[in-house]
């Protein structure tokens, strides 16, 4: 269930998300940078199909910054790379105030399921888990043949994809793009939850966060330049 292009549009079949937080008195410049300069030089670099950006407040680090690639050698490639090396004077600015506060996922498309929204939905919900190595197939398989085509079922969920990490901590990630911030606990969301298969598999996550991210720029790049 990989995502198709259509037309000239690019395959996003890798991930790069950047977690960060700053200090509440330079939210406002860390908003303007990211907004003005960051993410739309990131989004012009060859590989990156669209890049946008959310808040995710509950979490330890509220900013989410979402890029899709067309694979997983994106963030390892030079271009990328010479971003990273050589910060522009208002991002070499900016890491002094999140520092240490701040993770980055590359990751490699396995799912793909539902309908590409023709605007980016308002809410994003996201979990990451791990899951021990000897049921990983079983896994795979209620994911992607259970799980996730029950849950796209649901009102307010329009899309669901999930992505693995050559080398994260933890290595899996679930993204569902929802018009409704509380799908899931709807009856129907509920309802569709709710079976053996999931029971069981759901007991066995470890290392699991879940984020509820509201969207504060929709999607830039390739993918909407046409």
């Amino acid at each position: 269930m990989m995502t198709e292009s259509t037309g000239s549009n690019p395959i996003a079949n890798g991930l790069i998300t950047v977690w960060l937080d700053v200090p509440p008195e330079r939210e406002e410049e860390f908003n303007d940078w990211y907004n003005l300069e960051h993410l739309p030089q990131v989004a012009r670099l060859p590989g990156f199909v669209s890049a946008r950006r959310y808040y995710c407040g509950e979490g330890p680090l509220k900013y989410l910054a979402w890029y899709d690639t067309v694979d997983e050698t994106v963030e390892s490639g030079p271009d990328f790379q010479r971003l990273v090396a050589e910060p522009t004077p208002w991002s070499r600015r900016m890491r002094r105030f999140y520092g240490e506060k701040r993770e980055r996922f590359n990751l490699r498309l396995m799912c793909d399921v539902g309908r590409v929204p023709g605007i980016d939905t308002p809410w994003l919900y996201i979990v990451h888990t791990d899951i021990p190595d000897e049921i990983v197939a079983e896994y795979n398989n209620w994911y992607d043949r259970e799980h996730l085509p029950r849950l796209v079922t649901v009102p307010g969920v329009v899309r669901a994809r999930r992505y693995a990490a050559p080398a994260a901590n933890p290595r899996y990630l679930t993204a569902y793009e929802l018009e409704d911030r509380n799908a899931f606990e709807s009856p129907e969301g509920l309802q569709a939850r709710k079976t053996p298969w999931t029971e069981k598999m759901r007991a066995v996550f470890h290392n699991t966060r879940r984020s509820m991210c509201r969207l504060i720029v929709p999607g830039i790049g390739p993918q909407h330049d046409r």
